[in-house]
């Protein structure tokens, strides 16, 4: 069942909870008055208030930059308010660290992963709160304690499993799992399925309804508004750092909640037709394990190509061997008449081929360094001047040329790229390679953490690179996005392409149906 089939049954129950809460309001739990926090040169939040009620699922919306992390921040007591009051059961508290927040019972979950990944899952959700037997470690309660917390959430992962195998989406559902164990009674869920396939959102869907349910208050943050639309019961909405509005979500759509965020009628993505040319990069019979048995694909000049299916089904690690990331163990991949012998990635930009991973944090900016450098980098050499340095004037102007044209926003291209929003991030990783001339461009999660503006005009820049002739493939778990954005799509299952379809010919229904194998192409 899809996020939108789900909506329907989900909202039931929401209007029913929202009716009784309008007969009865009950006290909130938690309560956060005139809240304020700056910045050198910033004002992160100003004057925002807002009440969490138990057996509640209260989205926090806005886009980035509006102060949701700030807020979520302070909650953690990972940064200190420098105005207002936050109240837990009517009582005011000063939320000093994390571990103090965790006490209080406050348990946030962030976009980006904490696990450490030489220890087990058992070792990892335990961690601070090993059981012990007679001063040794209990390890059998620990892993009775991770097999009930996993349980929570339908996973069936074995406790003395390493971290450092499990996948990305694995990783999250265990980063969650880790908060249930301390028995919240406030979770924070920051951007919790951005990494997740369909069956894993579904799973934490389900977890988060029973939570609810148990009388736990829920703050979920995300940007994808069907999500939001389908599980939440209400909603505030912040912008610049003031909070607009609170609000029942009861009878508001995509649009109402776009429009709410950024203040005005926002600037939606909307296809049009494009033309597909040659064909700039190809793979024969690509293997790679059990997980990719055999793949062939074409991606042509002028058109956008997906390639979607269920995690772990293969698609990371095809997009990954076309960007030399991984190294196949048969097939080959050919740029025209030119076989490519791929390494690793620095073969594939000598070829014109660039990968940007969904890892922007870690496998994609250098965060320490400027976002000029960020952008250049991967360029240096066609700027080189006397006695091979770089001409510091043609590189500036370059960069910000490339800003311009990609839409990214910053105060100066020397700031550190780390200070700028996921969105920004990702456009300059892509006008990175726009300078440096690539010829195909391969992303995956390409929206992965963005907000519903930055995510249209991401889209904006990669049809224009289709447009301009370049190859443009994205591996992408978000259907509406696959939807919208490309040309064809390729469904993989079970490490091969069982379906080829495109937008015209199916709708979010049935292309869920294709991805599980329910229904024929």
């Amino acid at each position: 069942m899809s996020i939108r089939e789900s909506s329907h049954e989900i909202r039931m129950t929401t209007n029913a909870t929202t009716n009784m809460t309008a007969e009865a309001p009950a006290a909130p739990l938690l309560e956060i008055r005139g809240l304020g926090k700056r910045f050198p040169g910033v004002v992160a939040l100003d004057d925002v208030s807002l009440d969490i009620r138990a057996g509640e699922v209260h989205a926090l919306v806005g886009q980035n930059g509006a102060g949701k992390s700030t807020v979520i921040n302070i909650l953690s007591g990972m940064l200190q308010a420098d105005a207002g009051t936050i109240r837990l059961d009517g009582v005011p508290v000063a939320i000093r660290d994390p571990q103090h927040a965790l006490a209080l019972g406050i348990a946030i979950v962030y976009q980006e992963l904490s696990l450490l990944p030489n220890l087990t899952v058992a070792q990892n959700l335990a961690l601070g709160r090993e059981p012990s037997w007679r001063g040794l470690l209990d390890i059998g309660a620990m892993n009775a304690r991770a097999r009930m917390a996993l349980g929570r959430l339908g996973l069936e992962i074995a406790p003395g499993t390493p971290v450092s195998r499990l996948s990305l989406a694995e990783r999250q559902m265990i980063e969650i799992a880790k908060a249930l164990a301390s028995n919240p009674r406030v979770l924070v869920l920051d951007e919790p399925t951005a990494p997740l396939g369909q069956r894993e959102a579904e799973q934490l869907f389900a977890a988060v309804r029973r939570l609810r349910a148990q009388g736990v208050a829920i703050v979920y943050v995300s940007h994808r508004f069907a999500e939001v639309l389908a599980l939440c019961d209400v909603a505030t909405i912040l912008r610049n750092g003031r909070k607009v509005t609170t609000t029942s979500l009861a009878g508001w759509s995509e649009a109402r909640l776009t429009d709410a965020m950024v203040g005005a009628q926002a600037e939606r993505y909307v296809a049009s037709a494009r033309t597909a040319g040659a064909v700039a990069l190809a793979a024969r019979d690509l293997r790679f394990g059990h997980r990719v048995r055999g793949v062939s694909l074409e991606a042509r000049r002028g058109e956008i190509l997906a390639l979607t299916g269920m995690l772990g089904s293969g698609q990371n690690e095809i997009a990954r061997m076309m960007g030399g990331d991984l190294r196949a163990d048969a097939g080959t991949i050919m740029r025209g008449d030119r076989r490519l012998r791929l390494g690793g990635p620095s073969d594939a930009v000598a070829a014109g081929v660039a990968l940007l991973t969904e890892e922007r944090k870690h496998e994609g900016i250098l965060p320490n360094r400027s976002l000029r450098e960020n952008i250049a980098v991967a360029s240096l050499g066609d700027r080189g001047g006397p006695a091979g340095f770089v001409r510091a004037a043609s590189e500036r102007a370059e960069v910000r040329r490339v800003m311009s044209d990609f839409g990214v926003v910053a105060a100066s291209p020397e700031v550190p790229i780390r200070t700028l929003s996921g969105g920004n991030q990702q456009k300059a990783l892509i006008a990175r390679w726009d300078l440096a001339d690539a010829d195909v461009f391969i992303l995956i999660e390409p929206t992965r953490g963005v907000d519903v503006g930055a995510r249209a005009d991401i889209y904006r820049r990669l049809d224009a690179l289709a447009r301009g002739g370049k190859a443009v493939v994205i591996v992408s778990s978000d259907l509406p996005e696959v939807l919208t954005l490309v040309d064809r799509i390729l469904v993989v299952r079970d490490g091969v392409i069982a379906a080829e379809t495109t937008p015209a010919a199916v709708d979010e229904e049935k292309l869920n149906l294709m991805i599980q194998g329910a229904a024929a192409a």
